[in-house]
């Protein structure tokens, strides 16, 4: 698949959840502006609410586009950065006045609840299939035996010979 064709498909997969959430519009270009003279703190969350944005994005576009991904890699890196972002929040929470950056948490926010989203529709469909192939194995291995409408009682009755 060429990186056009990989484009459009993500694209196409990430129109399938408007419906669920309103669309995503950045709320940020990236770094809070000079006149807000924002703390070191405040200036080290922004990084890491890039990188988590990157993957929350990755793992999203993943989902959507039905690839087979590690996902249990991603999301020990999603868990780590959610990790690290708390520890950045926690660290100016006495000085949270930057408008940017309350804006950027409510985009994460969206992105976040974007994500669970399509990590639901993939587990719910996996739970469909695990269903679906548990039922046709028990099916296939079952003789009847212990169901409700078992093969014996709607056969035709066997009379006994008498000695």
């Amino acid at each position: 698949m060429t990186d056009q064709q990989d484009h459009l498909a993500r694209a196409e997969a990430s129109a399938s959840l408007p419906a669920l959430l309103p669309p995503l519009v950045p709320l940020h270009d990236g770094a809070p502006a000079a006149s807000e003279a924002p703390s070191g703190a405040s200036r080290a969350i922004w990084p890491v609410l890039d990188r988590l944005e990157q993957a929350l994005d990755h793992e999203t576009a993943e989902l959507m586009t039905l690839r087979s991904a590690d996902f249990n890699r991603l999301n020990e890196i999603k868990s780590r950065l959610l990790l690290d972002a708390s520890r950045a929040i926690r660290a100016i929470e006495g000085e949270v006045t930057d408008g940017r950056l309350i804006a950027r948490l409510s985009t994460l926010r969206l992105k976040l609840e974007h994500n669970r989203l399509a990590i639901g529709m993939h587990l719910d469909a996996v739970r469909e299939i695990a269903s679906a192939m548990t039922e046709t194995l028990i099916d296939a291995e079952s003789d009847g035996t212990y169901s409700a409408t078992s093969r014996i009682a709607s056969a035709p009755a066997v009379k006994a010979h008498a000695p």
